[in-house]
C-alpha cells in the first residue's frame, strides 16, 4: 500500500508518504465470516519542524469484524468488531517520546459484485466512532512521566478491481482513512490525520 496524507495538532499541519503492508486473513462458514487486517508497525518520517525537530511516527493498526452476507445472494455485508491503533513518536527538540493505545468497537459494510465469471468489485466503508486509550508523555530529562487520556474516532472507505485466477484473487484499488482525537480531560484537540493512496492486494485460498 502506498499512502500520502496530513497530520495536524497544535505546531501546525505537515504531508508525509509511506509504503507499508497490510496482513488479512479470515475465515468464512456459510453467511457467517470473521476477518482481521493489521498494519505491522510502519515509520513515517516527517520533514523536520522548528517546534518537534526531527518527528518519526511510528504506527502499527489492527481490525477484526464479525460479519454476516445481509442477502441471499451474499452481495452485502454488515460486521462488528474491534480496531486497535498504536503510535510512538519521539519528539527531539521536546526530549519526550509519546506513545498511545486507542481501543474501540468497529462497525462495517461491504459490498461485492462480480461482473464477469472471473471479474469483480468491492467496496467497504468502516468506522471506529468511539476509541479511548492514554497518550504517554516519558522524558529523557529528569522529569516524570505524564498520562493524558484521550478519545478518537476513525473512518475509513477502500474500493477495488479484482481477477479471480484458480484459487487466489488480485486486486487493485484506493482507500482512505480519517482519524482525529481530543484528550479527555481538557476537551482540546489532539491530533488530526487524513489520507489515501493506491494498494494492491494478492489473497490466496486455502478451501477453494
Amino acid at each position: 500500500m502506498l499512502l500520502t496524507g496530513t497530520h495536524t495538532d497544535i505546531a501546525g499541519t505537515q504531508h508525509g508518504a509511506a509504503i507499508g503492508a497490510i496482513v488479512q486473513a479470515g475465515v468464512r462458514e456459510k453467511r457467517f465470516s470473521l476477518r482481521l487486517e493489521g498494519i505491522p508497525p510502519v515509520s513515517l518520517p516527517q520533514k523536520p519542524s522548528a517546534y518537534y525537530g526531527a518527528a518519526t511516527p511510528q504506527i502499527s493498526l489492527l481490525n477484526g469484524a464479525l460479519r454476516y452476507a445481509a442477502d441471499r445472494n451474499e452481495y452485502f455485508s454488515i460486521g462488528l468488531g474491534e480496531t486497535i491503533i498504536n503510535q510512538r513518536t519521539p519528539l527531539p527538540n521536546l526530549s519526550q517520546v509519546v506513545s498511545s493505545r486507542l481501543a474501540g468497537l468497529r462497525i462495517e459494510a461491504a459490498y461485492r459484485h462480480a461482473y464477469s465469471p472471473v471479474h469483480f468489485w468491492e467496496a467497504t466503508v468502516g468506522a471506529a466512532p468511539h476509541l479511548s486509550g492514554s497518550d504517554h508523555y516519558a522524558y529523557s530529562i529528569d522529569q516524570p512521566a505524564v498520562d493524558k487520556p484521550e478519545a478518537a474516532a476513525e473512518e475509513d472507505f477502500a474500493i477495488s478491481w479484482g481477477v479471480e485466477r484458480a484459487n487466489a484473487e488480485w486486486l487493485v484499488g484506493l482507500r482512505s482513512i480519517d482519524f482525529s482525537a481530543r484528550y479527555v480531560l481538557t476537551g482540546e484537540a489532539g491530533d488530526r490525520n487524513n489520507g489515501g493512496g493506491a494498494i494492491v492486494e494478492y489473497r490466496a485460498f486455502l478451501d477453494k
